[in-house]
């Protein structure tokens, strides 16, 4: 399908011509790649499962192999289904949005996995160079980081190629010589100048794998002293051996990616690089559970464990501390504060643990909210919109050109439209979070673990980055032909559409319709969660408890309050009811002033936060 505009055709679909053959190797393709995808998904998810479920395995190291495999997974599994699909459909085209959501989703898992094969190779480094220090540099919080990185890399480095990609002109040929939506034939239907495209991938994409690649190989130089001081040719070869899987992995994955992306485009043979490619995003995925459980003899033993029937406990003669917790159920008191504390009981010891006598234990088991850690995150969020709108704003207030190009005001949209959806989910996280502290406190910390949490965050970020990708692709791909004045201080889609001289009707549908679902379930989820949160206050027998335990949440709601309020005021209105100068005023009160609140709203009510200030002043000034 094609769209006419101006004096030129734009391509509202691609047709991926995939492996062309007879009809009957087509099925004998499909067939192949399906057990292909079979192994992939049951190599990787059963290897994730092994790692998160065996005690043994919950090192860094392994760790990080569980990312692995699920980038492994998550990359294959883009391609290869639509792939299955066109083998046995006549159609085989893929619309203009859905080709770019799946390159952005490829590339990103792709370029993340070089991120994570890099840390992989620093924990190697680190396990063999300072085996002693190990635990300690490696640390849980270290290794969250380390992915939490890659995956941002990754995230930033498909979304420079997606965004650049797709504002092409694709004017005539819609036919793609390939399986999946890929940058290099992409670039050679383009009817415009690819040169920056190109520049892009030559030195953005290969700085990402140079940095990768000269982490891995001075981690492995560093390495390889290490291993030549061992006196024992027993302790070399056993010390080279944790190494291999890594390595074997790094040259086919890193071999492949160079070969693929990093060759002139005169010498670009669609053809050999659909085989490769095959190898790269089906066989690869498969291989790297292979590689890594056929060689480490901890994953085999895991497997042996896994595939035996558990044997009943017998007891060991350890005090089970989980198992007498809820036993201390009826001893509980609020103090107002954000803590539950849990008081002195009579506990008899866990029933397997050997011994016959009981004994009296003193508990002082102090559950804090995980909410200081959420709220630093309200506060980041805050802080990044803000900082997309205001200070561009500062310098159009005194400066006499206050023009901005068209990317960096792309740029602003999706970094302020992002942070802004964070912070919607991250408000409905935050009331889930209360509802976790005040009904059940005596599972919270179990409940929510530092892992539910960085989960938690993750998706709040991914929603808000989606939506951003979402709207932003939409928006700057409509065509602004007349007026280039924008009535408003910073890039927002309302002011935006006025200018558009094309029709927007699928992008106020998109606005009215994703946005409002993020709107929709939030609110209710915070609505949800704090009408579970008054059932269990109202159980609460003293009036000053009950007025205590409301005062914890009072912040939440007013922050809730006023963002939810200006947003649905600002983006959930007929066009016909907008006004400019109106809607400047609720924009800059909801990119300003209430990242500007929101510290005064935790801080003055909020006796951990003022005792953390007091402290802090008595530092500096003693």
């Amino acid at each position: 399908m094609e769209f006419t505009e101006g004096n030129y055709t734009l391509v509202t679909e691609f047709i991926l011509l995939g492996f062309p053959t007879r009809p009957e190797l087509q099925i004998v393709l499909f067939l192949l790649f399906l057990v292909l995808y079979g192994m992939i998904l049951t190599g990787n998810i059963g290897l994730m499962l092994l790692i998160r479920t065996d005690p043994q395995l919950q090192t860094p190291m392994y760790f990080f192999l569980s990312n692995l495999s699920f980038v492994d997974l998550c990359y294959s599994s883009v391609i290869v289904p639509k792939m299955l699909i066109n083998f046995l459909s006549v159609n085989k085209s893929i619309s203009y949005y859905g080709c770019a959501l799946k390159f952005y989703f490829f590339c990103t898992f792709a370029d993340t996995e070089s991120f994570i094969l890099a840390a992989m190779a620093y924990d190697r480094y680190v396990a063999i160079c300072n085996p002693l220090l190990y635990t300690v540099v490696m640390s849980r919080g270290i290794c969250i980081r380390l992915i939490v990185l890659s995956y941002i890399g990754g995230n930033l480095s498909s979304l420079v190629h997606t965004s650049f990609a797709f504002i092409l002109n694709y004017c005539d040929k819609n036919v793609m010589n390939h399986f999946f939506c890929d940058l290099p034939p992409l670039l050679k239907l383009s009817c415009t100048d690819t040169s920056l495209n190109e520049w892009l991938l030559s030195t953005y994409g290969s700085s990402v794998e140079i940095i990768c690649f000269i982490i891995i190989i001075t981690s492995y130089y560093f390495i390889l002293l290490s291993v030549l001081k061992i006196c024992s040719a027993g302790g070399r070869k056993k010390t080279f051996s944790t190494c291999a899987s890594h390595l074997t992995s790094v040259v086919i994955y890193q071999g492949t990616l160079l070969f693929i992306y990093f060759r002139p485009r005169s010498v670009y043979a669609p053809n050999t690089d659909k085989i490769i490619l095959v190898f790269y995003t089906i066989i690869i995925p498969m291989l790297n559970p292979l590689i890594y459980s056929l060689r480490n003899k901890d994953v085999k033993d895991a497997e042996k464990k896994a595939l035996q029937s558990k044997q009943p406990d017998t007891g060991t003669g350890d005090f089970d501390v989980k198992r007498s917790i809820p036993l201390l159920r009826s001893t509980r008191v609020y103090d107002g504060d954000g803590i539950w504390s849990l008081y002195v009981k009579e506990v008899p010891v866990s029933p397997n643990s050997g011994f016959k006598e009981r004994t009296s234990l003193v508990i002082g088991l102090i559950f804090w909210y995980q909410t200081t850690s959420i709220n630093s995150h309200l506060s980041f969020c805050d802080l990044c919109y803000s900082t997309a709108i205001g200070p561009k704003m500062l310098v159009d207030i005194f400066g006499k050109n206050k023009s901005i190009p068209f990317f960096a005001c792309a740029l602003q949209f999706f970094i302020s439209c992002t942070f802004a959806d964070s912070e919607c989910v991250l408000l409905a996280v935050m009331a889930f979070d209360r509802y976790k502290a005040i009904s059940n406190p005596l599972h919270y910390t179990a409940e929510m673990s530092s892992k539910v949490c960085f989960l938690l965050m993750a998706g709040v970020y991914l929603v808000g980055t989606a939506d951003a990708l979402l709207h932003t692709t939409l928006a700057f791909r409509l065509c602004f032909c007349g007026s280039n004045e924008i009535n408003h201080f910073f890039c927002d889609l309302p002011p935006l559409f006025f200018l558009s001289c094309s029709n927007i009707q699928v992008n106020q549908l998109v606005l009215f319709t994703i946005f409002g679902l993020i709107e929709l379930s939030t609110i209710s989820g915070v609505l949800v969660s704090y009408g579970y949160i008054i059932s269990s206050v109202l159980k609460i027998r003293s009036a000053e408890g009950r007025l205590k335990a409301f005062s914890t949440c009072a912040s939440h709601l007013t922050a809730v309050a006023i963002f939810q309020g200006t947003m649905l005021f600002t983006y959930f209105r007929p066009s016909s009811s907008y006004s400019l100068d109106q809607d400047k005023m609720t924009s800059l009160f909801y990119t300003l002033v209430i990242p500007m609140m929101n510290p005064l709203i935790y801080s003055l009510r909020n006796k951990d936060v003022k005792a953390a200030l007091q402290k802090l002043k008595n530092k500096w000034c003693f």
